[in-house]
């Protein structure tokens, strides 16, 4: 007999939206197909030495195993969809007050969503954020970091993405999982249990760090034509050529990463709408990320050139001097990122356009976020130095647009972090947070000023970028070394573009923030050192 079908309020009230309390009853799992995921695309990334097939397939197979309780079937919870976009600074939206963004879909979704304004990682960049979205529970400080993956930047805070995680709890749940991804470090061999939790893993190489074609194919007159010549034989510089050599082939706007990754998820969106299972569908693009080659028409949009002999389509992280970039290269850099942006956009709205012909505006929660941003040249820095935990580099969008469009077009000042990605995800589903995530159910909020006061209240944020921390709350920026060397502190209300150091004026503030907030969201034990 098929199960009793529920209306749309009932649906609602289930998964936690508008409702009081979340809960959900674990009871003694049935059994369920606990295979591994179906690879929809081949990749060839860089190699490490990572154990056996069969060995993560046990690892995957265990922690889904664990996480078995009582089956959620279709109806009875909104299927999810998160999306995100690496690299978007909340300023170059729309939707979050630029002029001439041109973003039109993130601008549309928000207008149908509660948008975040005070949404920070509480880890980054791109690989230990996934490892926080991904995995539901904080990395900061990086207490436990022993080192990362042979695939992966020796660097505090990067690791694998933990084994039981959001997708191994959905499954446990009985919820189909699929996942669009050209993120690099989503892609990296040691990620493989994580893949192979998915019911469908589609990855999509061509990005900085995988491998499609030789680099030899890319000669140095080529290669000069999209770094700047101080770079041009750095690391970087290298990291341009083979992501140029990736794109060997290319023929149109439609072979660009952000349009197959979308396109992808369209794919993966049918098959998910076919299914009897509520499912859960993962879009991750790495674009606008750097390098930066946009299509034409997108570069003109965001006014920039296309006669320059030299474009600055990656940098260093360091300042525009380090990196020989002077005003006119600092604004070209400008609209290449935003061109990127603007693309990446493009292809997300016509992922939407699908997702609305199939109907599933009205049982799909859609959670939208990204994972840090990008300088731009503020205070003569460029790309994401981690002693520049500013705005431009901290301050994420974030946006949950819910069945019933409650709060739409609405905002919300809580302060929100990435960890709190999973756990909002698991309470839309009717799914019980695992006792190792420690992130925040945002539900509540979209009940309006009434549902706010059933959050935890937070009256500051932490993060971490390697050794380097910082903290804010409502008035105080604070960055430095996690020993306490070199504060920085700035009184963002008085200064918003934080472009007055108080560390010196105000050392007792600046050491308050730090114990009071970067020791104790250690538990008040010292912060690790790191070699």
């Amino acid at each position: 007999m098929s199960p009793r079908r529920i209306d749309r309020r009932e649906l609602l009230r289930r998964a936690g939206i508008g409702a009081a309390t979340v809960s959900a009853s674990a009871a003694a799992g049935c059994g369920s197909n606990d295979g591994a995921a179906t690879t929809t695309a081949a990749v060839r990334t860089q190699t490490a030495s990572t154990p056996s097939d069969a060995a993560t397939r046990a690892k995957t197979s265990a922690a889904i195993r664990a996480a078995r309780t009582r089956k959620v079937k279709r109806g009875e919870a909104p299927n999810l969809l998160l999306v995100i976009i690496d690299s978007i600074r909340a300023d170059h939206l729309g939707s979050y007050g630029r002029k001439g963004a041109h973003t039109p879909n993130l601008d549309a979704l928000a207008r149908e969503s509660l948008r975040f304004t005070h949404v920070y990682p509480e880890a980054f960049p791109t690989g230990p954020a996934r490892a926080t979205m991904y995995g539901g529970r904080r990395l900061f400080p990086f207490g436990d970091w022993r080192g990362p993956p042979p695939d992966m930047p020796v660097t505090p805070g990067w690791q694998d993405i933990p084994v039981q995680n959001l997708v191994t709890t959905l499954r446990g749940a009985g919820w189909f999982t699929a996942l669009a991804v050209d993120t690099p470090w989503v892609l990296v061999p040691s990620q493989k249990p994580f893949q192979q939790a998915l019911h469908r893993y589609h990855p999509v190489p061509g990005q900085t760090g995988t491998v499609t074609h030789p680099a030899s194919l890319i000669s140095d007159a080529e290669l000069a034509r999209h770094v700047p010549p101080k770079i041009l034989h750095s690391s970087s510089g290298q990291k341009m050529r083979q992501y140029l050599a990736n794109q060997v082939g290319r023929r149109s706007e439609a072979d660009y990463l952000p349009a197959k990754v979308f396109s992808a998820g369209m794919r993966l969106l049918e098959e998910a709408n076919r299914q009897k299972k509520p499912f859960a569908l993962m879009l991750d693009c790495f674009d606008p990320h750097e390098p930066w080659d946009p299509p034409a028409k997108y570069i003109r949009m965001h006014g920039g050139s296309l006669d320059r002999t030299w474009d600055p389509g990656t940098v260093l992280n360091g300042t525009a001097h380090t990196n020989g970039l002077g005003p006119d290269d600092v604004a070209q850099m400008k609209a290449l990122y935003r061109a990127e942006l603007s693309m990446s956009d493009h292809w997300f709205g016509n992922f939407m356009q699908r997702f609305h012909e199939l109907g599933l505006e009205r049982e799909t929660l859609i959670l939208f976020l990204s994972d840090h941003g990008f300088l731009l040249g503020e205070r003569g820095y460029v790309a994401k130095m981690a002693t520049q935990c500013h705005p431009e580099l901290i301050h994420v969008p974030l946006m949950i647009r819910s069945p019933d469009g409650r709060e739409a077009g609405r905002t919300t000042d809580y302060l929100t972090q990435t960890q709190d990605v999973a756990t909002t995800l698991l309470h839309a589903g009717t799914v019980r947070r695992p006792h190792f995530m420690d992130g925040q159910n945002l539900l509540p909020l979209l009940e309006g000023r009434s549902g706010k006061h059933k959050l935890k209240r937070r009256e500051y944020v932490t993060g971490a970028y390697s050794s380097i921390v910082f903290a804010r709350d409502r008035r105080w920026s604070y960055m430095g070394d996690n020993q306490n060397a070199d504060p920085q502190l700035f009184d963002h209300k008085r200064d918003p573009h934080e472009l007055h150091d108080l560390a010196a004026a105000r050392p007792d503030r600046a050491r308050r923030m730090y114990e009071r907030m970067i020791v104790r969201d250690n538990g008040g034990r010292a912060l690790p050192r790191f070699a």
